[in-house]
């Protein structure tokens, strides 16, 4: 069994968006998972195996707030995947809002979230590896956000995001120290993160992250 930790709910992305499909993604006979809305339940003192992000780092962005991910937090992520050999895993919003300088960014993610138009048909695009192997090309069922992403650092890029607002980087993954990370992007609705062939998508960058 793997343990899992998965961090959930701000303002536009409630923990309800993630509920539905949470055991669909892991398995209970492959995984021990723990979710939670509170990022300082990441800790040196109790390391999963695989640390999933669903959460922005502005938990309210409709009032002034500041990022949860302050240097301590960061720190301690840091030292889990790089020394510790965790897995880092930041779907759709778990990326958003991250400043460019920030080291999240620029050490650990290495692509940076710019903005999204107007939800929209999207397609997801795999280029052939270990993780997209068999799966196709796709369109979800549900218009969604078609997150703008700009590449920073030393990474694999191994599916692009299609819309009417072009192609972007839409998963990538690289090894940090000793730990494997993996940014997604799409899954605004909990029908487009449970839609069979991105669901299938999820549980391989799962898995590969947890080793």
């Amino acid at each position: 069994m793997k343990n899992a930790l998965v961090l959930t709910g701000d303002y536009w992305h409630p923990t309800s968006t993630i509920t539905p499909i949470l055991y669909d993604l892991f398995n209970k006979e492959k995984w021990n998972v723990t979710l939670t809305e509170n990022p300082n339940d990441l800790s040196l003192d109790n390391i999963p195996d695989l640390f999933v992000t669903f959460k922005d780092v502005i938990e309210n962005d409709q009032i002034p707030t500041p990022l949860w991910c302050d240097d301590k937090w960061t720190s301690i992520l840091d030292d889990c995947i790089k020394n510790q050999g965790m897995g880092f895993m930041a779907v759709h919003c778990g990326i958003a809002d991250i400043p460019e300088e920030h080291f999240i960014t620029q050490n650990i993610l290495r692509a940076f979230f710019i903005a999204h138009p107007e939800q929209c048909p999207v397609s997801f695009e795999p280029v052939p590896g270990e993780i997209t192997d068999g799966i196709p090309t796709f369109t979800f069922s549900n218009v969604d956000e078609h997150y703008q992403i700009k590449i920073v650092g030393d990474t694999n890029v191994l599916g692009y995001s299609i819309s009417q607002h072009g192609r972007q980087p839409a998963l990538w993954t690289h090894q940090y120290g000793k730990g494997r990370v993996i940014g997604i992007t799409p899954g605004h609705t909990y029908e487009n993160l449970g839609q069979p062939e991105y669901l299938k998508l999820l549980i391989r960058c799962a898995e590969y992250c947890a080793k």
